[in-house]
């Protein structure tokens, strides 16, 4: 029987007439169709006549029906007629505008990346054809997870070998491989709230989501080059204080690296994991900022107690990165590419920092101050207006400018700028626009 028949917390009547008004509004009975008579109804559905025929009557006060005299009940075109107007409706609405300036977007800038020289390494490993006639290995290609590996000890004191290393297309699928193995942990805090994808992962496997002011949370996930969402940088300091902490009331850590490439101003801080020797943290780390954002290829470094129990399930999990993809990327990281192509985003987004900086102090005078941020691509525009961060990201938005409000507890009014995506050129052009936005 139709839910609508079957609900007894409503009259009689009222179920017929949600019956068949459901049936009217869904098209199943279009315009034109005849009804079963009242007495055919009321015998069908085993109800009284006088019900069917008060449901009947409010349908056709409604104008779902109408009465034709010796005739009969027939449906309507209200249906069409509700669905036309709803979508004049939407046509009528004002439609924002096109992002024009995206200074919140995640890409990279097209200029940091040798499309060409990454198209030889895929028709490269393309071209091995007994290797892709099978699915890839579980854990990763060994041979991208020894060069991994390699590139880890040397450039982030990382302490692993190639068994530590898991390979997955980007950070979410780790996690979700990782979830299962730390189940005894069932609080986490995020030192950077930002991190929504991990966030909702975490929260699908049933953790218990608290802030870092709390005692009671045992895991803590933290971006130590991205540990604000301005793009703060932790101290050697404040990491081994970190251990030291985590050490004492038996805290797991996870470490998410990205962005440590991007330290402009002074030599990376060695990693976590390897400050803490390699045990009690999960190291996670990334290759869409140093590559691009479609080339789904991340790592997790497992401490010795987690990957014994991953070993256990490993071939329970398939591999979700490309084989071909990771055939490419061992080879390009091999012949030195990744050093070089790191060196090259660096510099590149080092001078669209200062060129944003220096558009924004010529644009905006004495009515903002704008900081570049210790890591990253961001930068602080701090405003000179009573309005706050959130109306101006609301009204910018409508002039084609995407900026991000910062929340901060001193009150003043701060927009976070990307320089990644906006091509250079376009930074004096793009704040004018934005001044107007402020100040008119």
């Amino acid at each position: 029987m139709a839910p609508e028949l079957d609900n007894q917390s409503v009259h009689r009547y009222m179920r017929v007439y949600n019956y068949y008004k459901q049936l009217i509004l869904s098209g199943q009975l279009e315009p034109g169709n005849k009804l079963p008579s009242i007495r055919r109804c009321a015998a069908e559905l085993q109800m009284s006549r006088t019900t069917v025929e008060t449901a009947y009557m409010v349908l056709a006060a409604e104008g779902y029906i109408l009465s034709r005299p010796q005739s009969g009940f027939y449906v309507t075109d209200i249906a069409e007629t509700r669905k036309k107007a709803a979508f004049l409706e939407s046509r009528t609405k004002k439609e924002e505008p096109p992002i024009c300036y995206n200074f919140v977007s995640a890409s990279v800038d097209k200029k940091s990346f040798q499309f060409d020289l990454w198209r030889r390494y895929i028709k490269s490993a393309l071209r091995q054809d007994d290797r892709l006639l099978s699915y890839g290995e579980p854990q990763g290609e060994q041979d991208l997870r020894e060069v991994i590996c390699r590139y880890l000890q040397n450039n982030r004191n990382v302490i692993c070998t190639p068994e530590h290393i898991v390979i997955g297309a980007g950070v979410q699928s780790l996690l979700h491989i990782l979830c299962p193995l730390i189940r005894e942990h069932r609080r986490i805090a995020f030192h950077n709230p930002q991190f929504k994808q991990g966030r909702a992962i975490f929260e699908d496997y049933g953790f218990e989501l608290c802030s870092t002011e709390e005692e009671e949370s045992n895991i803590y996930y933290i971006s130590p080059s991205q540990a604000t969402p301005w793009g703060g940088v932790l101290s050697v300091q404040e990491r081994m204080e970190l251990i030291r902490d985590a050490a004492k009331r038996e805290i797991l850590l996870i470490e998410d690296d990205y962005n440590s490439e991007f330290c402009y101003y002074h030599h990376p801080a060695p990693s976590i994991q390897g400050l803490a020797g390699g045990e009690g943290v999960v190291y996670l780390g990334t290759f869409s900022r140093l590559l691009l954002p479609s080339i789904r290829l991340s790592f997790m470094v497992l401490p010795p107690r987690l990957l014994e129990r991953y070993q256990r399930r490993r071939d329970a999990y398939n591999q979700t990165a490309s084989k071909a993809e990771q055939i490419a990327l061992c080879q390009f990281i091999r012949d030195g590419h990744l050093e070089s192509q790191i060196r090259k985003s660096r510099k590149i987004y080092q001078m669209k920092t200062k060129a944003l900086c220096s558009a924004a102090e010529r644009v905006f005078g004495d009515k903002a101050k704008i900081t570049p941020c210790e890591a990253g691509f961001l930068s602080i525009l701090e405003l000179r207006t009573e309005k706050s961060a959130a109306e101006l990201a609301a009204e910018a938005r409508k002039e084609g400018i995407a900026v991000s409000p910062v929340q901060m507890k001193d009150g003043k009014t701060r927009l976070m700028l990307s320089c990644a995506s906006v091509p250079a050129e376009q930074y004096p052009e793009a704040l004018d626009k934005l001044c107007q936005c402020v100040f008119g």
